[in-house]
């Protein structure tokens, strides 16, 4: 039976550290203490790929910092249960280069790789947006408001000339709003603080993003913190991957807004469903009849019906973080993995290091 498939892509300008942030993604979920904790591990598809991933970390850990990528790159990892033979989940990471965002294509060979990859938005499920925490820093609201107001732009303009030559392009419509170089801001600094600053400084531009984006119940809700991806101010320091903000919290914020999203276009299927279900609502109903769940969710999203097999609503809204964590045990003693692996999930983004890392407003 092949996984499942996810689809995730991450824009970025350039210099905002999504290089970097991929490199301490992956070398963290191939620490054997996190696998032992988590209950899965994450393998790259590609033998050279994941050896590429994991020498731009160990070049990290000397303070050597990569140049920020020029090119489209599709990275594909297998998502493996612990103790199980076969992957349960394919990732599809999509890394867009920033300076597709800033400079027009230099050939018709790049011209038609920018094609290609932006044909694959429609497959993604999840979209984040990265913002670079050292700019943010220094510059304030502005960059902000400068970031959003140039990524609609640019948005809207790829999908018009786009229409123009007869490819239709699509933006993922579940979103996450993450701030990199997180290492440069005080240590009580957390997602929830920079969700409070963009709504109050930037809401006009991020009203503007959203309706380009036709994402206006999906985008300004997901803030995440990520850090491991500045440069450390002693050149000699190392960068650590047990102690990277949001990078183990980055997976479970993914899943969340991919069940998210598939509730959310389910909802919008079963039109006899009043127009104020709140998601719970809708999680509830589709937990109760999830068997049927393939039969009118989008096939990019019937991922979903495996993961509500296995995830209550209670672990989503209020179950306590111990509690996951025994819940996960005890599932592990009995041999369920996909519920261990989940519920551990769901502990990161409740967790004190998770709450940090990320927050959800609605």
């Amino acid at each position: 039976m092949p996984p499942l498939d996810l689809h995730v892509a991450v824009f970025g300008a350039s210099g905002a550290g999504k290089t970097v942030l991929l490199a301490a993604f992956y070398r963290a979920q191939t620490q054997p203490s996190f696998q032992e904790e988590y209950a899965y591990k994450i393998q790259a598809v590609n033998k050279a790929q994941g050896n590429q991933l994991l020498g731009r970390f160990y070049r990290l850990e000397e303070g050597k910092f990569p140049d920020g990528s020029t090119r489209f790159d599709e990275i594909e990892f297998d998502f493996f249960p612990r103790d199980l033979p076969e992957a349960a989940v394919r990732i599809h990471w999509y890394d867009y280069p920033g300076r597709w965002w800033e400079d027009e294509p230099v050939d018709a060979e790049e011209r038609e790789a920018m094609r290609q990859g932006l044909l694959k938005l429609g497959m993604s499920q999840v979209g984040i947006l990265l913002a670079d925490g050292a700019k943010y820093r220094s510059e304030g609201t502005g960059y902000i408001r400068w970031l959003f107001e140039h990524f609609a732009d640019e948005c809207d303009r790829l999908r018009r000339t786009s229409a123009a030559t007869g490819d239709e392009v699509s933006f993922p419509r579940e979103w996450i709003l993450a701030l990199s170089k997180a290492d440069l801001f005080p240590p009580d600094y957390g997602a929830r603080d920079f969700e409070r600053e963009v709504c109050r400084d930037a809401d006009d531009q991020l009203a503007k993003l959203c309706s380009v984006l036709r994402a206006e119940h999906a985008f300004g809700h997901r803030f995440m913190l990520l850090s491991s991806v500045a440069a450390p101010a002693d050149a000699h320091a190392q960068v650590d991957p047990r102690t990277s903000l949001g990078v183990r919290t980055l997976a479970p914020a993914i899943l969340v807004s991919t069940v998210e999203g598939a509730v959310r276009e389910a909802q919008a299927t079963r039109k006899e469903k009043s127009a104020k279900e709140t998601f719970f609502q809708g999680l509830r109903d589709l937990v109760q009849f999830v068997d049927s769940v393939d039969d009118f969710l989008p096939k990019r999203y019937q991922i979903v019906s495996k993961i509500l097999r296995f995830v209550s609503i209670k672990d989503f809204a209020s179950t306590r973080v111990d509690r996951l964590k025994k819940v996960r045990e005890d599932a592990l003693r009995r041999g369920d993995t996909f519920k261990a692996v989940l519920t551990g999930m769901v502990a990161a983004l409740r967790d004190e290091e998770g709450l940090r890392a990320y927050h959800q407003n609605q």
